[in-house]
Parts: structure tokens; C-alpha cells; sequence
């Protein structure tokens, strides 16, 4: 019986053949010289740092989604006590349930699946305002820094999960 030898990578401890001139694994320059090997883990480094400051960016996504609710909640509520009498509040009250509800939903599955969360939850919100707009034209402009800020979280969220893809690509994360 042969003895063979057992080579594995320095950076990630995943075994590789003695041909290899980088890890299948991780992309580790196994045949590098010293100075390439160390640019690899430091562009590592930077890498999964961004990834983390990414990850707080949907994170902040995602928690916009609740804020969403709470607003449209305590905004329903003083239109529902102290706004214009509506013509039928059960039906308005249905509506604004439904419009929270589907936004702590949405909150509530980006836990699991963020990326189609925010983007539901950021159609979603650009579909009620421009109902809201079209309803009421003169609503464009009440709440607008909340409306900007909720869009631009969002969008935010968006772009930071095509980055961490892009990213997780590029470093082989699953």
C-alpha cells in the first residue's frame, strides 16, 4: 500500500491535490509566492468585511419593513379617530389591516428570503402612494422625508444584496 500524502490548504484546511496551483475551495494561490498568498487573504479580509457592513444594510432593510407597518398604523388610526368621516369605516379599517399585515409579513419573511421580501415590500409601498396620489393628489406631499427615507432604505437593502451575491460569488460563499 502506497503512502500518499495529504496536502492541505493553508487558508481554509481543505485538501488538495499536490498539482494544484490554487484551491478548489477557496482560490488560495497554493503555488503563490509569500507576497501573493498575503494579498489573498488580506483582499479576503476586506471582502468579508464588506460583507458584513453589507449585511447590516439589508438588515436595516428589512427592519424598514416594520417601520412601515408601525407608521401606516399609527396613521390609520388617527385617520380612522380624527380624520375626515369616511364613508364606510369597516372598509377602511379592512384596507389599513390588510396594508399593515402585509408589511409585517413582508418584515417577517425577509428573515428567510430578503431579497424578495424588499422588493415586494418596496413595490408594494410605491404601489400605495401612487394609489394615494391618484386618490388624493394633495397627499404627494405629506409625509415626504418618511417616503424618500422608507424608498431609500429599500432601495439600499436592494443593491447591498446584489453586492453580497456578487461578493459570495467571488469568494465561493454559499
Amino acid at each position: 500500500m502506497e503512502n500518499q500524502e495529504q496536502n492541505f490548504c493553508a487558508y481554509c484546511a481543505h485538501q488538495y491535490q499536490p498539482t494544484d496551483a490554487f484551491c478548489n475551495t477557496c482560490g488560495y494561490p497554493l503555488q503563490g509566492k509569500p507576497q501573493e498568498q498575503k494579498h489573498f487573504i488580506a483582499n479576503r479580509a476586506t471582502k468579508e468585511i464588506d460583507l458584513i457592513a453589507l449585511n447590516k444594510k439589508i438588515e436595516r432593510a428589512c427592519e424598514s419593513l416594520y417601520w412601515v407597518a408601525g407608521i401606516l398604523t399609527v396613521s390609520f388610526t388617527f385617520l380612522y379617530f380624527v380624520g375626515p368621516t369616511q364613508e364606510d369605516p369597516t372598509v377602511f379599517f379592512l384596507t389599513a389591516v390588510i396594508i399593515i399585515g402585509a408589511f409585517l409579513a413582508l418584515g417577517a419573511w425577509s428573515k428567510q428570503k430578503p431579497a424578495a421580501a424588499i422588493i415586494s415590500g418596496l413595490s408594494l409601498f410605491v404601489v400605495l402612494l401612487l394609489v394615494d396620489a391618484i386618490v388624493q393628489p394633495s397627499s404627494i406631499f405629506s409625509a415626504f422625508v418618511f417616503k424618500i427615507l422608507v424608498i431609500i432604505f429599500l432601495v439600499k437593502g436592494i443593491m447591498a444584496i446584489f453586492e453580497v451575491e456578487k461578493i459570495k460569488k467571488e469568494l465561493n460563499i454559499k
